[in-house]
């Protein structure tokens, strides 16, 4: 019954996303799906899924395509072994974009989701198919129906709003605890944006085990679904919003990875930054591109 309980949750939210997607301007958008040339691989229903997704800057009102990012994870899924990679890449990393050097942050405010795509394109040699993009109001409207998540933490920490303390171990977040935890680095132990992606990465991998534990249970997918598409604004067809969806839950938890790209800290015109490591970040790409998969490992011991 369980494929049953899946395939209906499914079938309500491609048509809660046919009734909202025409209208989509009369709502705030919260949350944006672009997709990347052709998209084959949402379309194919096999082989690996790309999604780069960005946590926006924006607060609640803002365009949160104007926002800077401060989470930037690039998530790959083998729709054929269930199978998912979440590379992570610190939002200081100084890259070369159409105007110049900066920091990749900038570049959804500067370029568009295109114009990140295209930066993490030549960073790794990995095209996503889809931009996901969400601001503070999307996140807290998504985990607010997801509900607590639990996340292992390696550390102890108190986010930087003193709103949470995170204990060594396993803690449960609600919506709002999970957005200060992920926006913290400050008072991280090290203070780094390599933490902080550690952290986001954490994150997902606690908010997929929350799914996978209560996807059966009646109504629940499908709240999470319109707690989603309320302010949801996207070039994707309600097909292809459904066949992205049912490749995210294909998902297990106990089959992925994770890996951050690292870097050398500098200053650069008084701000400070990450030098990619270009060596490393080619090598993960090579690695992962086609089944998301890293056999070689991260390759950040240097």
């Amino acid at each position: 019954m369980r494929w049953l309980r899946r395939t209906a949750a499914r079938l309500a939210l491609l048509a809660g996303i046919a009734l909202v997607v025409p209208s989509g301007s009369v709502h705030p958008t919260t949350i944006n799906l672009t997709t990347i040339g052709t998209a084959k691989a949402v379309d194919a229903g096999d082989g690996v899924v790309w999604v780069l997704a960005l946590g926006s800057e924006a607060a609640a009102g803002d365009d949160v395509m104007a926002g800077l990012t401060d989470a930037i994870q690039l998530v790959g899924v083998n729709l054929d072994t269930g199978r998912a990679l979440a590379i992570g890449l610190p939002r200081d990393l100084y890259v070369e974009m159409s105007n110049g050097s900066a920091r990749l942050n900038t570049a959804l405010r500067d370029e568009g989701p295109e114009g990140v795509a295209r930066e993490v394109d030549e960073l790794l040699g990995i095209e996503a198919d889809v931009v996901l993009v969400t601001g503070f109001e999307g996140f807290l409207s998504m985990m607010g129906a997801v509900g607590d998540v639990q996340v292992d933490s390696p550390t102890a920490f108190t986010s930087e709003d003193g709103d949470v303390r995170v204990q060594r171990g396993r803690n449960t977040f609600d919506a709002d605890q999970s957005l200060s935890y992920a926006r913290t680095r400050d008072t991280l132990p090290d203070g780094s944006d390599f933490e902080r992606v550690a952290n986001h990465q954490r994150l997902l991998l606690g908010t997929l085990e929350r799914l996978r534990s209560v996807e059966d249970e009646p109504g629940f997918m499908e709240g999470v679904a319109l707690s989603a598409i309320g302010g949801l604004q996207t070039d994707m067809s309600p097909s292809e919003v459904y066949r992205l969806v049912q490749a995210l839950t294909t998902v297990e938890p106990g089959r992925t990875e994770g890996c951050i790209i690292t870097g050398t800290f500098a200053v650069v015109g008084g701000a400070d930054v990450v030098l990619p490591d270009l060596a490393q970040a080619r090598a993960v790409g090579d690695d992962a591109r086609g089944d998301a998969r890293l056999q070689g490992g991260c390759r950040d011991e240097g």
